[in-house]
């Protein structure tokens, strides 16, 4: 019984997730976040909580700034509020200290959202605790969310160019990687990131490598590749808001960067910038959220895994931060000038080159190396 009136809580949390979610289309973000934390204040959400004074609060391992602004506001507040379970977070989140927790059994964090090739790894370690479907509703979920098994998946981003609309206004503008590395035909500042799995994937589809052939990588064609366009690049960068940065101030022309930072800053700070969604480097779906082996309150953890897959959530992170649902579900919610933002969006997601981390798992320490090596030279 006590089972059923879970549910049924957790049903009602997100039919008024629904109802918000269809209320302030056509609102900004700022707007958003106040008809959700006023619909968070309400009753609609304040049934059967199935907690008591004595449970543990669930800690969560998170990235920072905005991105933990905009999980405890789809997931964490929710939750709270569905379950009277509070959450905590650790932050920022790096693969290595989440190893290092598990390799010394002294794990401090019960549910961890892991991305790219870092849930292979691991997979490989086993530090994931199977998922149970005793607590966590699987008729919710789409297939794609359990391709890892004991991960569910949530979110979905892409490395996408962004051509300066003041530098080419009209339809002659930069539209492919090959683009990106032909100074001559699109002169013009331009930005790379620094970090090397995303870039070599450009690189390779700048010199027409196919999909069908572009795994394993040819290392060497690939430096031979960078050599071109080293030269010509402004400015290399490592932060994401440096990006951000760099597009808003207009100190660039053309810049390869993470998708919901470039919405972010086209969106809601009027950069004068184009997302190119042709060839757009996606992860795919190899981002989930899970309970890591030893976690001290894994009881706590599988109720907030219930949770994260949903639609309703899923819709409300892709509203804040841009990144794109793995439950399809979800843009039901989502208006279509938001969806068309979003790397799942079927018209993005057909036209995208998607990373094959199987290969990467084996080769990132030596490509890592390398290509820190060759910034460097």
């Amino acid at each position: 019984m006590a089972y059923r009136l879970r549910e049924y809580d957790a049903e009602a949390t997100c039919a008024r997730l629904r109802e918000v979610l269809h209320e302030t289309r056509g609102l900004g973000r700022r707007e958003f976040i106040k008809a959700l934390g006023g619909a968070l204040a309400g009753s609609a959400l304040s049934g059967f909580s199935g907690a008591g004074a004595a449970d543990l609060p669930v800690t969560a391992f998170v990235f920072g700034g905005v991105w933990k602004k905009a999980a405890a506001v789809a997931f964490g507040e929710p939750f709270t509020k569905k379950t009277g379970i509070p959450v905590v977070y650790q932050d920022p989140y790096t693969f290595a200290k989440l190893r290092a927790m598990h390799e010394a059994h002294a794990m401090q964090i019960d549910t961890v959202s892991v991305q790219g090739g870092e849930i292979f790894q691991a997979e490989r370690m086993n530090m994931i605790m199977p998922l149970d479907f005793n607590v966590i509703d699987r008729s919710v979920l789409d297939p794609r969310q359990l391709r890892h098994g004991n991960a569910i998946g949530a979110h979905t981003l892409s490395y996408v160019i962004c051509y300066n609309k003041n530098t080419w206004p009209g339809d002659h503008h930069p539209s492919s990687w090959a683009d990106f590395w032909d100074v001559d035909k699109f002169p013009g500042r331009r930005a790379l990131r620094t970090e090397e799995l995303w870039t070599i994937e450009a690189a390779l589809k700048a010199d027409g490598v196919k999909d069908s052939e572009f795994y394993p990588i040819d290392v060497e064609r690939v430096f031979r590749v960078l050599d071109r366009i080293k030269p010509h690049i402004k400015t290399w960068y490592s932060d994401n808001s440096l990006s951000q940065q760099l597009v808003e101030q207009e100190e660039v022309d053309l810049i390869a960067m993470m998708n919901g930072r470039a919405s972010e800053s086209i969106r809601n700070h009027h950069a004068p910038f184009e997302i190119v969604w042709n060839e757009a480097i996606c992860e795919g779906g190899v981002q989930g959220w899970l309970a890591p082996v030893g976690c001290p309150n894994p009881q706590g953890a599988m109720k907030f895994l219930d949770f994260v897959g949903r639609a309703e959530t899923e819709a409300v992170f892709a509203r804040l931060l841009y990144y794109g649902p793995q439950n399809p579900k979800a843009y039901d919610l989502i208006e279509p000038d938001i969806a068309k933002l979003l790397p799942t969006y079927p018209d993005n997601e057909k036209v995208s080159h998607i990373i094959q981390y199987d290969w990467w798992i084996d080769h990132l320490p030596a490509m890592q190396r390398r290509f820190q090596l060759w910034l460097q030279s």
